[in-house]
């Protein structure tokens, strides 16, 4: 097949545009074949003027982990081959026991798991350094089928076996609280992670081809042909040999499963908008084109691309289900109608549903896995089966909660009355002649079992931002520039930023009076949706309300100017 030519990258690249658009590009450069082919075709592409809607500029960034020998030479190959393209080069180490990164791996410990968390999180620094909202990683086709089958293997669904995004934004992180490694907060809802090359392989002569034909140089990582150290290695490794005499033994049972799921997705028969696809022959015929399958791997990436276009269809009538199903709700909840549900009838598509609106509503952070309700199959079919009764008066009788941190309430929603709660047993000659069943989901009420403990105990909903307002005047004292803004992020659904320049006076007099200390100011809950309430504390004294989140989503600032600003800040998307 040959090298990838300019004008199929384009076509590929042009698959992966973020919502936001292209600005500044960053590309994840290892020095190895797959990033340097990446880098070389971005290089080639953006210099092409009469091509449409491409980034702006590129940055090279290279994350030196320093647990192997030829961390350094492949430092060096990275800058190496950014410069020879004229692309702005950034070499980021990891600073291994300094907070929030861990002590450094040692050999025989879950070295790529914590250097993997390391890395993602470097680079996002990274990143922000150097003022670039969307960053591209290298990974391809065969890399897609690796993850297609490991995800399979530990019981992943069909929308998991899908592999990898194109686009997919980063979202909060995986840290569990501000100062821990892979946290990035609200600043990850507006960057994004791009992967070209997921439509090409790896060997068949395209991108190990387009390195030799364009004469790059790249450095081979050796830790990928050692099975031990991944499972994904050894999964590599058995694609690559059929074969697992060189696997040791305590990955040959993940490894057995994993063939068990390859001969499964190899037989798979799928049948996407029409058009089927039997990959457990050697052809298949897409719209009268029939194309020649020869060997495993090529009938695994098949089926990977398929089961990858089936979760964007899926995405598609996710989307459009919600924008049918949504009512009118208070702020931080989703309010979604009984009779509209009931028209969705592939299981897959209300598989995704109730994802999508976990996601939403979660206090976990968004994109995690724990705001997807750890993605258990038994938990997340609970409740599709509650949301998709057939009889929905004794399914809508009592809230419930099956993972995320997501109650499901059952209501009867009127335009004028808005929301009433389901007690009993409601006769049709009961219901007023213009409400109609729905399903409120909001946030469950904090845990105060060791409150001290856990993303939903009661103590996360209190935070004590006084220190915060100190520093200020700290710095003030000092002749240091001032910082004009402060923001938090609460309960991982609504960033509030203070205005420090436009605090009004007697909020001002409020904190430095000697007359009510301890004085502090405090976000905490206010409602059953547990919005934030800005409340300044003064020992003895009575608490003054100095900003609240109103019903319809407004801030009341009790007739001060405005100087804080709350914003729902979780998406519905699903990129």
């Amino acid at each position: 097949m040959g090298p990838i030519t300019l004008t199929e990258f384009f076509i590929a690249f042009s698959k992966c545009i973020p919502p936001s658009g292209w600005s500044k590009l960053a590309v994840a450069n290892s020095a190895g074949p797959d990033s340097t082919c990446l880098l070389f075709l971005l290089a080639q592409l953006i210099v092409d003027k009469n091509r449409p809607s491409l980034p702006s500029s590129l940055v090279s960034l290279h994350v030196d982990h320093s647990l192997q020998a030829a961390s350094s030479h492949m430092a060096l190959q990275a800058a190496a081959n950014a410069i020879s393209l004229g692309i702005q080069h950034h070499t980021l180490r990891i600073p291994w026991g300094k907070a929030p990164f861990p002590p450094r791996p040692l050999p025989g410990t879950a070295l790529e798991n914590h250097a993997r968390e390391a890395r993602y999180h470097i680079i996002f620094n990274g990143m922000s350094q150097a003022g670039v909202p969307v960053v591209a990683f290298g990974h391809h086709a065969d890399d897609q089928v690796e993850t297609a089958l490991m995800r399979l293997a530990k019981g992943s669904t069909e929308i998991g076996a899908a592999g990898m995004r194109r686009c997919r934004r980063w979202g909060m992180g995986s840290g569990n609280s501000e100062h821990a490694l892979g946290w990035v907060g609200h600043r990850g809802m507006d960057r994004f992670i791009v992967r070209p090359l997921l439509d090409f392989p790896k060997a068949l002569d395209r991108i190990l081809a387009t390195c030799d034909a364009h004469a790059l140089n790249y450095v081979d990582d050796p830790t990928n042909f050692q099975p031990e150290v991944t499972l994904r290695n050894a999964v590599r490794h058995m694609l690559n040999a059929e074969s697992s005499a060189s696997v040791p033994q305590d990955i040959l049972a993940s490894l057995e499963q994993v063939r068990n799921v390859s001969s499964s997705l190899q037989s798979l028969a799928i049948d996407l908008n029409g058009t089927s696809i039997d990959l457990n022959g050697t052809s298949i015929d897409l719209n009268g084109t029939s194309i020649d399958l020869n060997g495993t791997r090529e009938r695994l990436r098949h089926a990977t691309a398929f089961l990858a276009a089936r979760a964007s269809q899926v995405d598609s009538q996710v989307t459009e289900h919600l924008q049918e199903c949504t009512l009118p709700s208070p702020p931080a909840t989703l309010l979604l109608s009984f009779s509209h549900l009931l028209a969705i009838q592939d299981p897959v598509v209300r598989f995704a549903m109730v994802l999508r609106i976990m996601r939403y509503i979660s206090f976990h952070p968004w994109g995690s896995i724990r705001a997807d309700g750890d993605r258990r199959r038994a938990g997340i079919n609970r409740i599709a089966r509650r949301l998709w009764s057939s009889v929905p008066e004794p399914a809508l009788l009592k809230k419930f909660t099956a993972g995320g941190g997501v109650l499901w309430s059952p209501v009867l929603y009127h335009p004028e009355k808005q929301l009433k709660p389901v007690i009993g047993p409601l006769r049709h000659s009961q219901r007023p002649e213009s409400a109609q069943f729905a399903w409120l989901a909001s946030r469950i009420p904090p845990f105060f079992k060791n409150p001290q403990e856990g993303a939903g105990s009661a103590s996360r909903l209190i935070i004590d931002v006084t220190k915060q307002f100190h520093l200020v005047d700290t710095k003030s004292e000092n002749n240091t520039p001032e910082p004009v803004i402060l923001e938090f992020l609460y309960d991982c659904r609504f960033l509030i930023r203070f205005n420090l320049s436009r605090m009004p006076k007697h909020v001002q007099a409020a904190l430095h009076s000697e007359h009510h200390k301890p004085i502090s100011i405090k976000i905490m809950p206010h409602t059953q949706y547990f919005w934030p309430k800005v409340v300044l504390q003064q020992g003895m004294g009575p608490d003054m309300v100095l900003a609240v989140l109103g019903d319809k989503g407004e801030v009341d600032m009790t007739n001060s100017p405005p100087w804080i600003s709350m914003e729902w800040v979780r998406l519905l998307d699903a990129t």
